[in-house]
């Protein structure tokens, strides 16, 4: 397990300093991750155990990426995801109803804040990234937690591609 998170965090890392790098010439980047893991498949479950640790270790991995702006839905549990890092950082989540993604798209679109959050659901976190300019992913499996997104955004959109990474992260079930 530590060899494990001790990987995580030297990919982070890497991450990490090509995002310093990039916002140095007026790049946004958007984090997207699916909630943390649920206890059940009621409609607004909580975080499970395992959910809470990965919540947890989320808020470890982006503590240094200098996040400005968390988004989730409404639903506990991307809240509860977001709630460790919101503390660590002094930042109040911005909910948006679950209903609403054109919504939560356009809050990322005109929000001017650089490194943005945004913890979410599978069904429609892919639809969420192609508006955004991103490639097609592959869906999300309902049991998938671990799927983390980092959307780059260039200033110059006219003459930019956004560039998308997809990683997996905090294996939280063992």
């Amino acid at each position: 397990m530590r060899t494990i998170a001790g990987m995580a965090a030297l990919c982070f890392s890497v991450v990490l300093i090509f995002v310093a790098e990039a916002h140095a010439q007026n790049v946004r980047t958007i984090f997207l991750v699916r909630h943390a893991d649920k206890v059940s498949d009621d409609t607004d479950a909580p975080l499970s155990e395992a959910g809470r640790r990965r919540a947890d270790c989320l808020a470890i991995t982006l503590a240094d990426a200098q996040i400005q702006q968390i988004f989730t839905s409404d639903l506990q549990r991307t809240q509860q995801t977001a709630a460790p890092l919101a503390e660590k950082l002094h930042l109040k989540p911005v909910a948006i109803p679950i209903s609403q993604p054109d919504k939560l798209i356009a809050a990322i679109r005109s929000t001017k804040e650089a490194n943005v959050l945004v913890v979410w659901h599978d069904a429609t976190l892919p639809k969420i990234l192609r508006a955004l300019g991103a490639p097609e992913i592959t869906p999300i499996a309902h049991t998938e937690y671990d799927r983390f997104f980092i959307l780059t955004l260039a200033g110059d959109k006219a003459h930019s591609q956004p560039r998308l990474s997809a990683l997996r992260y905090c294996d939280c079930t063992m």
